[in-house]
């Protein structure tokens, strides 16, 4: 008997590549709530990233690290952390208690690589923020305010969505 095996050399998809640096825009906390990201992929699989946008009642901001996991389809899931805006809040009427507050947020996702367009990517995510204190004690103030009418409570996970663009040259 004689056993062969084949191995083949997987690519790496560019979205991943070592080197290659991404411009995405979308919504959700690593996109500073509606805004954009740029990533760098500072080894094989592993990006830093920080983005910046609007975050209801100011400018939210997010700096992190992307663990992406191989796989053989364009779908790749992944693990995120990041520190930045995780909450805010906003009455109408009310600007006393309008803010944006800072924590840590981690999550997990999956990134779906274009076949058509090499190193552009769609990213679907659920984020889970580590609200702080003064954020709780400021919801539950706001919450029973007379002053205000329907209130909606923060989220515990949170959705994110965005579609990144390769960046050929930097």
């Amino acid at each position: 008997f004689l056993i062969t095996s084949t191995i083949q050399a997987q690519e790496i998809p560019l979205s991943n590549s070592k080197g290659k640096s991404h411009l995405g825009m979308g919504v959700g906390l690593s996109y500073g709530t509606i805004g954009f990201r740029f990533s760098n992929n500072i080894k094989d699989y592993l990006s830093v990233f920080g983005g910046l946008g609007y975050h209801f009642a100011g400018m939210g901001y997010n700096v992190g690290l992307t663990k992406t996991f191989k796989s053989n389809s364009a779908t790749q899931l992944y693990l995120t952390g990041m520190y930045g805006t995780n909450a805010a809040i906003r009455v109408r009427g009310l600007s006393e208690f309008n803010e944006v507050y800072r924590g840590a947020t981690v999550g997990l996702g999956a990134k779906v690589n274009m076949k058509k367009n090499k190193g552009n990517y769609w990213d679907f995510g659920l984020l889970v923020p580590f609200t702080s204190d003064q954020f709780r004690d400021d919801e539950n103030t706001v919450e029973n305010d007379a002053r205000v009418d329907n209130f909606t409570s923060s989220w515990p996970v949170l959705i994110t969505l965005g579609y990144h663009f390769l960046i050929r040259k930097l």
